[in-house]
């Protein structure tokens, strides 16, 4: 079996960039946002081959020559992860993705329900779960996981306000998580009047921030945590926060954002979520590998259908380090992201390539520079932008030239 050019799709969703994907894909921007390249077969947007065709229908033609027997037994006739480029110049929702179980639950009551599976409203459009890993091409920023509420309190009360003081206080009170789904409950079901005092403080706190170099004249702040250090923490946060409010001025997801983990990718670092971690990518570049589905569950920061109960019903309150997530070398100048799920894994590398995902389906997707490819005694050339299909009766693939890859695979 041969392997296959790929024509993929972009999503113009209102955050997306209009210059990062055109540009990776050797185009002149248009002035429209160009959110995400899905590179896959999921049928929301499913990439094509040159005779027609999209991935999905090779695949379900010949799946065993396309994704191997042990892939079409494991996750059925299709693909089971999708690749992305993502390229954000305005904050994406507050979100969170379900487990297995509950995507299935809810795709089957939402079938019932007679919701159909385009429509605005509709949580979950097909059964599966959707863990993310997310590698920074260009420096990446985004907010994902509960900080712990120590700091948080800490940050919080550099505001020096009755609300700050108050959130910190109940965020130190009794178990972690339990606080956390409290807050976050009230926190987005705060009125309109409470809120705007609330965003109107924050505002007022990264001013002096912005003014001073530094923050705040709350002296209960000077405890066990490093004032400097948390200042510093905290004069990002509340610029971020204060600039989302510019945004959402009327959504309480804004004030949720205090209390996620923000994390700066460098170009090359990455971060995996699994079900449950609430999250919001927020600004950059980056290639995106998932289990191949569409099912998210939002809370705010969108114009989008948000569904506040379902959220605070499937996501994790347990406080966690920010989920960075560190690749190993399998090979020279070859990095290997494996998080622990069963759908996907990442290799980045430069040519020359050899002995790395050398079964099962694959996509490769150029990242810079030419490079040769040649598997089941095909040979086939993709520059910056261009992807390709390894299907699983290809065999071993070598790649050559000068540039460096992105490749997707199913692990053994």
């Amino acid at each position: 079996m041969p392997m296959y050019r790929l024509a993929c799709s972009t999503r113009d969703y209102a955050w997306g960039s209009p210059t990062l994907i055109p540009r990776f894909l050797g185009q002149e921007p248009d002035g429209r946002p160009h959110a995400e390249l899905w590179i896959g077969a999921h049928p929301g947007a499913p990439s094509r081959l040159v005779d027609g065709r999209t991935l999905g229908e090779l695949i379900v033609d010949q799946p065993d020559a396309a994704v191997g027997a042990q892939t079409r037994t494991r996750f059925g006739e299709r693909l089971p992860f999708l690749m992305k480029t993502l390229a954000a110049s305005e904050p994406l929702s507050l979100q969170v993705h379900p487990t297995s179980e509950r995507a299935r639950i809810g795709f089957a009551e939402e079938e019932a329900a007679g919701i159909p599976v385009d429509a605005p409203e509709r949580n979950y459009r097909d059964p599966f779960h959707k863990p993310e890993l997310i590698f920074a091409v260009t420096r990446f920023e985004g907010m994902a996981g509960f900080r712990d509420v120590d700091k948080t309190a800490t940050i919080l009360r550099l505001l020096g306000t009755p609300w700050a003081e108050q959130t910190a206080r109940r965020l130190t009170e009794g178990p972690a998580f339990q606080a956390l789904h409290a807050v976050v409950t009230d926190l987005l079901a705060m009125g309109s009047v409470a809120l705007g005092i609330a965003l109107a403080d924050l505002a007022d706190a990264a001013r002096r921030a912005e003014e001073r170099g530094h923050l705040g004249h709350n002296p209960s702040t000077r405890r066990s945590l490093d004032r400097t250090s948390v200042e510093r923490e905290a004069v990002r946060v509340f610029a971020q926060t204060t600039s989302l409010a510019a945004r959402y001025p009327h959504d309480p997801g804004v004030l949720v954002t205090l209390l996620l983990n923000h994390v700066v990718l460098a170009p090359g670092e990455a971060m995996f979520l699994g079900a449950g971690v609430v999250h919001a990518y927020t600004s950059g570049f980056g290639i995106e590998v998932m289990a191949a589905s569409d099912n998210v569950i939002r809370a705010g920061l969108t114009p989008k259908h948000v569904d506040v109960p379902e959220l605070l019903h499937i996501a994790s309150f347990m406080p966690t380090p920010p989920p960075l997530w560190a690749p190993t070398e399998v090979g020279e100048g070859v990095l290997c992201f494996d998080p622990p799920v069963d759908e996907f894994r990442l290799y980045v590398g430069s040519a020359p390539l050899a002995g790395v995902a050398d079964e099962g389906p694959r996509i490769v997707l150029a990242l810079e520079g030419e490079v040769s490819l040649h598997a089941g005694g095909a040979d086939e050339r993709l520059v910056q932008g261009e992807a390709l299909f390894v299907p699983h009766d290809a065999g071993p693939l070598r790649i050559g030239g000068d540039g460096r890859v992105a490749i997707g695979a199913v692990p053994a």
